[in-house]
């Protein structure tokens, strides 16, 4: 660079107005982050920040080259000792916010300024990856305000509540261009481009590939929603409100797990005249796994997704941001009336050895009953009669005999509990079974017509296969705390304190404050979130543009068009009102070149009067010329309700363009040597 051109690009640098107000702006844009980034993060960004607030407030100097480059690369070796890599999610966002507040320290120019802004838009865009809810969105808004306006001041040096209006306006005037394009701009199922590996790592549904003691106890400790279902042509019974997740089929004693196999094994067979079909609007949550939550037993759903062996909906990727679907389900449908060899055996595995106690009471069943419903009726007996409890602060049991302490010791647990010593049971006693999990319950919401279910709303039960009526849904925990399934998990325990607050359904003040706030954000998923290919597309045919995507792209085109007319006539009819105004300024910066071709140039700082002042000192032969140009230009310029309308204009224009300043004649000879 050229020392003149370096010199320009210092003349244009932000002032330390400009530099603290960037300071501001980027501390408003990175605030969300300390929500979910690590304490040391913080604890390195925050120093850095408060550093670089007070260098701008007192002018300090700019560190030097080789101070920035150790600062950086010390950023680079903490966020790899911390994460173990500088990519994905956390680890990457959390570079970025240092490396951010470190670019401040080399805003030497107009270019560092607009590119440091520039990625503060990466940084607010990185909100996204961590929360989509509302709320983020409107913060979002006011972040991309907040940089828009920052835009503007760097590139005219203006006030700052100036600079704010300005970006109001610029908002505004890109909203219905905004609006258009994502109403009617092509949407492609799944996303642009791939998100980080751990996106979304801390958003999901709780439910997992297994289920062992105290596994679905802790998730009941969880209020966050996990999906919302909208019943198309009523609600079902409180009985029928199963939403079935992954069916679990192998035990090693005291886990339940889902086989691989029950990915690549076709789904059941279910007979479609026996029973009714539901279908259910569902917005889900991030489950970060490969299945779709759906009312018990599922048929289909409308986008691309088969049933597994255990009639689940799997889908091939694995669900990392929140989608909406519509699911069908068959109410009381016979599935798998008839049951190969192979998923029998699958069906009856147990371990060699382990829970004597637990087999010994099935084989006396076995012996004692002819048919196994009639085994399945003693199990549910058991529950029924004996001291069992429901409770989510169950006594531990031991590694290697699970099931026997919780059938003979401890008598009391939660749902996993149940379920699973019951399918143990079933098994040894020759009867096919399997763990379902997924949820169990829904709460209606107080704004729209939806229904809520949460983490805490997690359940497992057990099917048997019973021949001639297929896969059977047995709930053990029906027969402990049969208001758990009519009522909700709240009415069902005595421990109710330790549930979430939402789970408990107060029906209080605040109770009813947050079902409002959650039926704005349900219609924010909705109808914002979920707007992909097939809402997208009823949406065209209410808007009688479906049937391919010409008429929407012509729709598309014609309205930006439209916009960008208005916009532009807009622009132009603003322009002839400021005309005379724009010729004002015309003439005085005519006044202003001229007095500078001689050698008086205006300084940046200095307002019309103040130059006016100093050419008058200067040259005192125009002296009443230049301060009555400076006086009528303040006047017309920041005071037009003193003038009067086009008359006084007319008279500073012709007066501006009539001024011819000349250089200060040389002094006579004959003077110069009196001296």
């Amino acid at each position: 660079m050229t020392a003149a051109a370096r010199k320009r690009a210092l003349d244009n640098a932000p002032d330390a107005g400009q530099r603290l107000r960037l300071v501001v702006c980027l501390n408003l844009i990175a605030i969300p982050h300390a929500l979910h980034l690590p304490i040391w993060v913080l604890g390195l960004a925050v120093p850095i920040m408060i550093w670089q607030f007070v260098a701008a407030l007192r002018g300090w100097p700019l560190p030097g080259r080789w101070v920035r480059f150790a600062l950086a690369a010390a950023a680079f070796a903490a966020v790899f000792a911390g994460f173990g890599r500088v990519n994905g999610q956390e680890a990457g966002v959390s570079l970025l916010v240092l490396l951010l507040a470190l670019k401040l320290c080399e805003i030497r120019t107009h270019r560092d300024a607009m590119v440091f802004l520039t990625l503060t838009c990466f940084l607010l865009a990185t909100q996204f990856l961590f929360s989509q809810s509302l709320a983020m969105a409107v913060y979002l808004v006011v972040g991309t305000w907040v940089i828009v306006a920052a835009f503007v001041d760097v590139a005219s040096a203006g006030a700052p509540r100036a600079t704010l209006g300005e970006s109001a306006r610029l908002l505004a005037q890109a909203l219905p261009v905004a609006v258009l394009l994502f109403v009617l701009f092509p949407r492609i199922p799944g996303p642009i481009w791939g998100l980080p590996a751990d996106a979304g790592a801390s958003a999901r549904t709780g439910l997992s590939e297994s289920m062992s003691p105290g596994s679905l106890t802790n998730l009941a400790l969880d209020g966050g929603v996990t999906l919302r279902a909208r019943f198309i042509g009523g609600a079902v019974p409180p009985a029928q409100r199963y939403w079935r997740g992954p069916v679990l089929w192998d035990f090693d004693g005291r886990t339940w797990s889902r086989n691989d196999a029950d990915r690549r094994l076709t789904g059941g067979r279910l007979e479609a005249s026996s029973g009714r079909r539901q279908q259910v609007d569902i917005t889900l949550e991030p489950t970060r796994h490969d299945w779709l939550i759906a009312l018990d037993v599922p048929v289909a759903a409308d986008r691309p997704s088969r049933l597994t062996a255990g009639a689940t909906l799997r889908v091939e990727d694995d669900v990392n941001e929140r989608i909406r679907y519509q699911a069908t389900s068959l109410l009381g449908g016979k599935l798998d009336r008839k049951l190969d060899a192979r998923m029998r055996r699958r069906a009856l595995l147990l371990p060699v050895e382990g829970n004597e106690r637990a087999r010994e009471l099935a084989r006396r069943w076995y012996a004692q009953y002819r048919q196994p419903a009639e085994i399945v009726d003693a199990a549910l007996r058991r529950f029924r009669q004996q001291p069992y409890r429901y409770t989510l602060s169950p006594p531990a049991t031991s590694e290697a005999a699970s099931i026997d302490d919780f059938l003979f010791e401890t008598r009391a647990g939660f749902c996993e509990h149940y379920a699973g010593a019951f399918t143990f049971l079933m098994r040894a006693a020759g009867i096919p079974a399997r763990v379902v999990t997924g949820y169990q319950g829904a709460e209606r919401a107080t704004v729209g017509d939806y229904w809520v279910v949460r983490n805490s709303d997690a359940h497992a039960w057990s099917e048997v296969w019973l021949a001639g009526r297929g896969w059977v849904r047995v709930d053990p925990t029906a027969a402990v705390a049969p208001e758990r399934i009519e009522s909700g998990v709240a009415a069902s325990i005595a421990d109710r304190g330790s549930l979430p607050y939402m789970a408990r359904a107060s029906g209080d003040a605040w109770y009813r404050v947050q079902m409002l706030w959650d039926g704005i954000n349900a219609g924010w998923n909705r109808w914002f979130l979920a707007y992909g290919p097939q809402l997208q597309q009823r949406m065209l045919d209410l808007l009688g543009l479906g049937g391919g995507w010409g008429r929407p792209l012509l729709a598309l085109t014609t309205g930006v068009v439209a916009l960008l007319a208005l916009v532009s006539g807009g622009i132009a009819w603003r322009g002839r009102r400021t005309m005379d105004t724009d010729a004002v300024v015309a003439a005085w910066r005519g006044v202003c070149t001229r007095l500078a071709r001689i050698g008086y140039p205006r300084r940046r700082d200095e307002g019309a009067r103040a130059y006016g002042r100093r050419i008058a000192a200067l040259r005192p032969d125009m002296a009443a010329d230049i301060e009555s140009l400076a006086d009528q230009y303040t006047r017309l310029r920041y005071a037009p309700e003193q003038v009067s309308a086009a008359a006084d204009r007319d008279t500073f224009i012709a007066a501006a363009r009539a001024f011819r300043p000349r250089r200060r004649a040389p002094e006579p000879r004959s003077s110069r040597n009196a001296l």
